[in-house]
This record gives C-alpha cells, sequence and structure tokens, in this order.
C-alpha cells in the first residue's frame, strides 16, 4: 500500500485552497493542530509532499495533509499542487489517510484509535480484513483493537492527558468506564500531578471507598477543599503534592490506620534508634508483634547495639509502643 508521500508531481493538480473545505475532517487521525512549525520548511523548499483531496459535489475533501494545507493558509497561499481522488470509496480513502500517516511516523494512542474507528467506520459489511490492518502497522489483537477504539470517545480533557503522557492506556480504559464529570476531575488531577500508574490506582480506589463509605459521589471527593488547596500550593512541587494527597486521601479512608501510623512514626523517631537499629510495627498495626533488626559486621557494633536495647527497654516510648497504649486515634493529632 503506498502513501501519499510516494505521489510524484506529476500525479498532482493545482487546486485553488478556497475550493478545498477546512472543516470537513472525516478522514483526520492526526492529533496536532498547529502548523507553524511546517510554515519555515514549505515556505522555504515548497511543498514537498502534495496533500491527498476527495473530489466532492461542492469542492474537495481533505484526505490527508491537513496540516500542511493549513500552513499552505497561513503563509497566504491562492493554490496548491494536490492529488485528487476521482472515484475512491470512502474505505479507500480512509486506508490512505491512515497510511499517509502511519506508514511515516509513528502514531500515539489517539491517532491509533481514530484510525481504528475509521477502519470500522467505513468498511464494506463492518468488517475490516486482518491483512490491511496489520499492513497499516495497527493492532491487530482483538481485546486490544475493543481497548484502544474507546479511547477516541473518552471526554476531550482525558485525550488530552494521554497525549501528555500524564494517563497511561491502562489507566485511561479504566477511567474510561467513569462517569464524565469524574473521568475528567480526575484526568485533570493527573496531568497536575503527572505521577505513576500504581499511585493513580491508589488514589482512583481511595476515591471510590472513601465515596461508598461515606455514601457521596465520588466527585466530590475530589472537589474537597482541602484537596483543592494541596494543588494551587505554590510552594509544594508535584512529588510534595501528591504525597500529600495520598496522604489525604488514606485519613479520610482509613482515620484509625494512619493515626496509628503518624503515632508509631512519631515515637519512634523519639528512640533515636541510629542506621544499625530497625523497629519495625505488625502489619497494618493489628496484632502486638513488632520486628527489631540489628545491622552490623564488627563485635563491637554488637556491643554498642547491646547498649542501646538497654536504653530502649527503659524508654517510655518504647514502653508506651509494646504495652499498647498510645497506637491509637485517641493519642495521636492528625495534621
Amino acid at each position: 500500500m503506498a502513501s501519499d508521500g510516494e505521489l510524484t508531481e506529476e500525479c498532482a493538480r493545482l487546486i485553488p485552497l478556497a475550493d478545498i473545505d477546512p472543516r470537513d475532517e472525516r478522514f483526520r487521525i492526526t492529533t496536532r493542530r498547529g502548523s507553524d512549525d511546517l510554515h519555515h520548511s514549505i515556505g522555504r523548499l515548497g511543498l514537498r509532499v502534495a496533500p491527498l483531496l476527495l473530489s466532492g459535489s461542492s469542492g474537495f475533501i481533505i484526505v490527508s495533509g491537513f496540516r500542511r494545507i493549513a500552513a499552505c493558509r497561513g503563509l497566504g497561499w491562492d493554490s496548491i499542487r494536490a492529488q485528487v481522488l476521482q472515484t475512491s470509496s470512502p474505505y479507500e480513502c480512509a486506508l490512505k489517510a491512515i497510511a499517509a500517516n502511519s506508514l511515516e511516523r509513528p502514531l500515539n494512542l489517539i491517532e491509533i484509535s481514530r484510525a481504528l474507528r475509521l477502519l470500522d467506520q467505513y468498511a464494506p459489511d463492518g468488517q475490516v480484513p486482518p491483512e490491511e490492518t496489520a499492513a497499516l502497522g495497527l493492532p491487530t489483537h482483538a481485546g486490544m483493537v475493543v481497548r484502544l477504539k474507546a479511547l477516541c470517545r473518552l471526554p476531550a480533557e482525558v485525550q488530552e492527558a494521554v497525549l501528555e503522557e500524564a494517563v497511561s492506556f491502562a489507566m485511561a480504559c479504566e477511567i474510561g468506564r467513569m462517569e464524565e464529570g469524574l473521568a475528567v476531575a480526575l484526568a485533570r488531577l493527573f496531568r497536575e500531578l503527572k505521577t505513576s500508574l500504581n499511585k493513580q490506582r491508589e488514589i482512583v480506589t481511595l476515591v471510590a471507598e472513601i465515596a461508598h463509605r461515606e455514601g457521596i459521589d465520588p466527585g466530590h471527593v475530589l472537589a474537597e477543599e482541602r484537596l483543592s488547596r494541596m494543588l494551587d500550593a505554590q510552594d509544594l512541587d508535584r512529588n510534595q503534592k501528591t504525597q500529600r494527597i495520598r496522604k489525604l486521601l488514606r485519613q479520610r479512608r482509613f482515620p484509625a490506620l494512619v493515626a496509628a501510623e503518624d503515632n508509631f512514626h512519631s515515637r519512634r523517631q523519639r528512640l533515636s534508634l541510629g542506621e544499625n537499629l530497625q523497629l519495625a510495627p505488625p502489619r497494618d498495626f493489628e496484632g502486638t508483634r513488632f520486628t527489631l533488626t540489628l545491622n552490623f559486621e564488627r563485635l563491637e557494633e554488637v556491643g554498642r547495639l547491646r547498649e542501646k536495647l538497654d536504653e530502649l527497654v527503659d524508654h517510655p516510648d518504647f514502653k508506651t509502643l509494646l504495652t499498647g497504649k498510645g497506637r491509637g486515634f485517641e493519642e495521636t493529632q492528625v495534621p
């Protein structure tokens, strides 16, 4: 299958730009809108690759070359040389539109989604031959194709988050199953935080569990005033915002557990254990079994650790932890 980059000058016709409809984007898969980067090259070297047009009843429809045509308009040109299709079916035009992009450069996720949708829309009998999909460099696995096709139907802000790589393919699929307002709110949050997939999943889970636990809409959880203040804080970087928002959500979802964690960390810090002695709490603060780990290389270090252990036994904070007092919410001030 040939792309329009292989069209020769002899195949092209001079077409007035006024006869080309820029509003008809039925064959567009490219997500980039600006054409400033093309102004210089086209203005200096000319239009080296002819756009592909379809002849219509009242002018010409763009099949490929949307940005090139926009750049030529921006340069004030009156006409351009373009390849004109006279009798091609919409499906043939779709194949050429996709090939003009996919065979020249890697497509982003939204462009892949648009391409798959375009093929579905115009395929004869609604069936796209797998060999044609493969020839275009598009995915052919049925399950993957279904998930990809859903991306270009997501709200615009979610798609922008995907394009910015603030939201991964996996998270986009998860967000896509949500109500639109919630999906947009999460996309905005993740565009601001630029955090990892695991942390995004943690936030999504916490928001859903808080909403269920409190009987409220998940969007209300994200609209909470303290969370908004953290996002707007100019003195915090993205990592700090992410850390504080996760802690805020955990406090709201697991108030007693977070209080116990804060209390433990505060008391452990006052123990001044040093780098060779580590104290770990019971798992999820359930039960009474603590873990004390000693690290040493020389015999004299063992002696110092023994002295530290003797001090530890008499330390009031250590006693409080072991006796079970002060583990809970009642003795902890949660910010």
